[in-house]
């Protein structure tokens, strides 16, 4: 948790925040003094297990002494992302930063991913955050402010045989925020990447219900030899967002354990592959 007010006055959109990393970055953002929303799917947190998650996060939040709000999207319907921007004006402003977090995950091998599986993903983890981008932008480079942050993986650049398309969807999103954060720069538009390793979360949960097997596969799932955690996240997220952040733009901050590095001989007892499984 950080005690720096450097976000007052600011109003931050996270999507997928109802959990995990994202909810850790949101409560990072309130604590730091802006005004969030915390964009979630009430269906996915149900069939995940944690109905009312969203709530709860904000009841914490404004219990400690910040301000958030809740917002209910399924961000893969239809004019989603202008319904969102619409929904967070009308109640907190017009958001000024914004992290782009939700997305789906399918652990199947590639021959095994069914025409839904890859078009869900695809979906929710490009289509939507490109209409997310094409509804925020236009108006962020009109003020000539704004911060954009997109949840990646370290998958962009070691991807799993578990999860092919949620790894190429990742690597995607991050071509377009260095696509956009050239176009953008001279806008004080700062767009990067952040890129977690295993990050233990309710996404991996069902790993830990054998702990020696959690120890083991956290051992092999990078050079660090164990899971992160999301607030290990919230620090390099809190800096690419920050207002006085006018400089570093279009770039990747891996939060991995060094995972993103080649290392042959590091993972020994277990492929690459394997060992980045239920990575974020």
């Amino acid at each position: 948790m950080t005690s720096d007010h450097s976000f007052v006055g600011k109003t931050a959109l996270v999507t997928g925040a109802s959990r995990g990393i994202a909810a850790a970055i949101a409560r990072g953002l309130a604590m730091a003094g802006a005004k969030v929303a915390i964009s979630y799917s009430a269906k996915a947190d149900a069939a995940a297990g944690h109905a009312g998650a969203a709530d709860r996060l904000v009841d914490d939040i404004v219990a400690a002494g910040g301000h958030a709000v809740a917002l209910e999207s399924d961000i893969a319907e239809p004019n989603a992302a202008t319904r969102l921007i619409e929904a967070c004006r009308g109640l907190i402003g017009t958001p000024d930063t914004v992290v782009l977090s939700a997305s789906a995950q399918i652990n199947k091998p590639f021959w095994r991913q069914t025409p839904s599986d890859i078009a869900v993903q695809l979906q929710v983890n490009i289509s939507s955050n490109i209409a997310l981008l094409q509804a925020i932008l236009p108006a962020m480079q009109a003020d000539g402010y704004g911060r954009i942050l997109t949840i990646g993986s370290v998958q962009e650049i070691a991807p799993s045989s578990e999860m092919p398309i949620y790894a190429m969807t990742k690597a995607a999103l991050r071509n377009l925020v260095e696509n956009l954060a050239v176009q953008c720069a001279s806008d004080n538009v700062i767009i990067n990447n952040i890129a977690p390793g295993l990050i233990q979360t309710d996404r991996n949960a069902f790993r830990r219900e054998d702990r020696a097997s959690w120890e083991e596969f956290a051992r092999s799932a990078n050079p660090a030899r164990r899971a992160g955690i999301p607030e290990d996240i919230v620090k390099p997220a809190l800096f690419l967002l920050a207002p006085d952040n006018t400089f570093t733009s279009g770039t990747t901050i891996y939060v991995a354990g060094a995972a993103q590095i080649a290392q042959p001989g590091v993972y020994a007892g277990s492929d690459l592959g394997a060992a980045l499984r239920s990575a974020s």
